[in-house]
């Protein structure tokens, strides 16, 4: 809809005046015709049909309020387009809020200054939501209306659709900011290199004001072009419609700016559209440039040309690189052609380096092995890859290690090749070498094992001797006192009795005790002694045989005497050792005591090596002691740790010996610990108080000294049992 004529038939009428009777008559009836608000206005009833035909004929939407804004004349489109069924067939009548109901307030309180005469004629755009539910973008003008007596009788409204237009300017708007924010530099130039808009990044670009800008011209600021040269290359650009290249652009205070430039050729007429953008306003001109027009875009490409300075130069010094390696290098696509090779690979085929690019890989027939590898390679999801390969170069067969690696997302890859033929057949002589070596060193290792082993031993027997003597002579040295005061308790035990006797015999016949010697025995408590006497030789009685059986074992443990291989009871040597190991098996430091259960059987006796033996018990019960003494603490202690010592005579039709049987219930060993439990170096130690070498010790003393067999069984359930088979004579 177009608001222009409409405006002018209101304004032309509005110079009319309404008579007082026609003023009343809209002031008290809503059914008056349109013609009747007219006839002052046009001489004679024709008035009437010229309004009607007026109204009907007017193609925009018009209508007249009076000032309580009901309806009293509208146009055939308002009452077409803006009309609600709900509310009324015809709008004669109806308030105009109850058609328009949210209208803003800045509406009303311009309605009301128009009613009150403060405000003429006014403008105002609001969005509408119609009957159909669809909404309107609208301008309102709206312009009071008089009397003949001049008095302001309502308003005459006009409204015009805009959502178009308005749309269209939102978008222009839109295009504008986008031009004017653009990253690149934005130019309008016409054809005689005038320019005629500029944005902010030519501006900032260049080092110049718009204004001043504004005021040049395209060769002004690039110093390649000319007026001629600038008329050729227009023609250029008009024929193809656009072109892109590379120039320079000069800026403020003589900088040179490279830049890359895309320019347009415009050729619109005005006439071919509705809106043009008037760039007359934007660049202060007084009138519009002329079409056609050159749009022309340039972007810096400063850091562009740096980066692409900085990789020709690493490319160069990447190239100088490849050419002082020592291998063959090239660079194969993925559709295995050669990219290029290096100076190294070339010289070994004789063939130019310009010669592979686009060549398949393989061409020259040299090496199956690289062409497969190549194949391989991209076939496969590796990006990295090594093989050895064989190739004929200069006819003689190298062997070469190519290592491979994936780039431009898998697109090409490099492949590079060391000769390794010297180092290949130095790996050959070098393994060769090695088995023997490997052969030598297994020899020596089980030589050292066997005289590290025999050197343990040695020492821990020289150990054994020491301590033997030592105890010995302790022992001895003990003896000699304990048999004098055992021998001396007997006598000294009769002597006091004696004198007790004695001095019951004289109570007996002087009853009358003299008053001092009765003090006397109250004070040294005679009766007392008397009865503990006794006693305390008792206890000294025991002691002194206790210390003799301690001795009698250590001398039986020792066995100095028994060094060489005699017959001996296995059960004295248990029983010393046991005695020897007796305050470890009782209550202390806070833990129970062990049990110990001893199961003899009634064994022979055999032919041994006495005192080694005792060694190999020391050693077995030590190891089941610490082992229980570790169970008895932590949350999985057991609750009663046992040490079971067990003996049986063994018949069968190979063998006739004894089986000593140590074991205890505390936990079971595990896996590693079971496999190396004879280690000397590397068996698990107990309770951090000792290594195992005493279980290898007790290993060798049973196997190679006595010909025997010691087994170890460790159940999952718990529990650890050394079984130790002793033939009844051995050789």
């Amino acid at each position: 809809m177009q608001l222009t004529g409409v405006s002018r038939i209101v304004n032309n009428q509005s110079t009319q005046s309404f008579s007082s009777q026609e003023a009343a008559s809209v002031s008290n009836g809503y059914n008056c015709s349109y013609n009747s608000m007219y006839s002052a206005a046009v001489p004679g009833r024709s008035g009437d049909i010229l309004f009607n035909q007026l109204m009907a004929s007017m193609p925009t939407a018009i209508a007249m309020v009076d000032r309580q804004m009901r309806y009293v004349a509208i146009s055939q489109p308002w009452q077409d387009h803006y009309s609600d069924s709900q509310i009324s067939e015809n709008l004669l009548g109806v308030c105009h809020d109850q058609l328009f109901p949210n209208l803003s307030d800045r509406w009303h309180e311009n309605a009301e200054a128009s009613l009150a005469g403060t405000l003429d004629i006014w403008e105002l755009e609001t969005c509408l939501s119609l009957s159909d539910g669809s909404i309107e973008w609208v301008k309102w003008v709206v312009k009071p209306w008089k009397t003949e007596t001049g008095a302001i009788a309502g308003l005459i409204l006009s409204l015009e659709a805009i959502t178009e237009s308005k749309q269209l300017k939102d978008t222009l708007q839109l295009t504008q900011l986008a031009m004017d924010r653009a990253a690149d530099a934005v130019l309008w130039i016409t054809l005689d290199g005038r320019l005629c808009y500029v944005n902010d990044t030519a501006c900032r670009l260049l080092g110049y004001s718009r204004a001043e800008l504004l005021k040049l011209k395209i060769y002004d600021i690039d110093p390649d072009l000319s007026p001629t040269i600038w008329s050729v290359q227009c023609e250029d650009i008009r024929h193809k419609g656009s072109l892109t290249f590379e120039s320079r652009h000069s800026c403020r205070h003589g900088i040179i700016c490279p830049v890359e430039v895309n320019v347009n050729y415009l050729e619109v007429k005005p006439s071919d559209i509705n809106i043009k953008v008037n760039t007359a306003i934007q660049t202060g001109d007084r009138h519009s440039p002329t079409l056609p027009l050159l749009c022309w875009f340039a972007r810096d490409i400063s850091e562009r040309q740096a980066a692409s300075s900085v990789i020709t130069e690493s490319r160069d010094q990447l190239e100088a690189v490849l050419n002082a390696v020592p291998g063959l290098v090239s660079w194969v696509s993925s559709d295995l052609r050669y990219l290029g090779v290096n100076q190294h690979l070339a010289n070994a085929y004789g063939v130019p380096t310009h010669q592979f690019i686009g060549k398949e890989v393989g061409f020259l027939q040299t090496s199956p092995e690289f062409n497969q590898f190549v194949y391989a390679f991209f076939d496969s999801n590796n990006w990295t890859s090594s093989r050895e390969i064989i190739a004929n170069v200069k006819g003689e067969p190298r062997t070469y290690l190519i290592v491979a690696q994936k780039y431009h997302r898998g697109a090409a890859a490099v492949f590079v090749g060391l000769d390794i033929t010297e180092r290949r057949n130095m790996e050959i002589a070098l393994r060769l070498s090695e088995e023997q070596e490997t052969r030598r060193r297994s020899e020596l290792e089980a030589a050292l094992v066997q005289l590290q082993r025999t050197q343990t031993q040695l020492v821990q027997t020289e150990k054994m001797s020491s301590l033997g003597q030592l105890v010995a002579g302790i022992a001895h040295e003990i003896n000699n006192p304990v048999n004098f005061i055992f021998g001396n308790l007997g006598h000294g035990y009769k002597y006091i009795e004696d004198l007790l006797r004695l001095v019951d015999l004289y109570k007996q016949y002087y009853p009358e005790t003299p008053p001092e010697i009765e003090e006397e025995m109250e004070e040294i408590g005679y009766d007392f002694i008397k009865i503990d006497l006794p006693k305390m030789f008792e206890s000294m009685q025991v002691g002194a045989e206790r210390i003799r059986d301690v001795v009698r074992s250590l001398r039986v443990f020792t066995r100095l005497d028994e060094a060489q291989m005699k017959a001996a009871n296995i059960h004295e040597g248990l029983d010393s050792t046991l005695l020897i190991l007796q305050n470890r098996l009782q209550a202390k430091g806070g833990r129970g005591s062990i049990k110990l259960v001893k199961t003899y059987g009634d064994l022979p006796l055999i032919e041994c090596y006495p005192g080694q033996l005792n060694q190999v018990f020391m050693n077995l019960i030590t190891y089941h002691i610490d082992r229980l003494e570790m169970a008895m603490v932590g949350s999985d202690r057991i609750a009663h740790p046992t040490l079971s010592v067990t003996t049986t005579i063994v018949e069968s039709k190979d063998k006739k010996g004894v089986m000593i049987s140590i074991a205890d219930n505390g936990l079971s060993l595990s896996p590693e610990d079971f496999q190396q439990v004879f280690e000397p170096l590397l068996a698990t130690p107990t309770c951090g108080q000792r290594t195992a070498l005493g279980l290898s010790i007790a290993h060798h003393l049973v196997l190679e000294k006595h010909g025997g067999e010691i087994a170890c069984v460790s159940p999952p359930q718990g529990g650890l049992e050394f079984r130790i088979y002793i033939p009844l004579k051995c050789n």
